[in-house]
């Protein structure tokens, strides 16, 4: 098993899919993931494109299991790791 990445089974999961997802960003817009900050506009500070953010979503569906983003509701990172986070632990319950 790996290590614990918080208090419980499910918070380590939520991390680690926290993690993923901005890592999946960070490739896409070709910038060190070390740098993404939750409350990062996707349009005004990351200048994401229309081209862009179909890569985006299309790496999204692939890393969690055809996973389609909203984007009517995503402006920030923060929203693209809540969707990530609420579609995974949703279909565990």
């Amino acid at each position: 098993m790996c290590g614990k990445m918080g208090h419980n089974e499910i918070e380590s999961m939520q991390n680690m899919m926290a993690m993923s997802a901005y890592f999946v960003i960070a490739e896409v817009l070709d910038i060190d993931a070390m740098e993404l900050e939750d409350k990062q506009d996707l349009d005004h500070d990351l200048h994401l494109t229309e081209k862009k953010r179909q890569l985006l979503s299309d790496s999204i569906e692939d890393m969690f299991n055809g996973l389609k983003l909203d984007f009517s509701k995503i402006h920030q990172i923060k929203d693209i790791v809540a969707q990530v986070i609420n579609q995974n632990v949703n279909t565990l319950h």
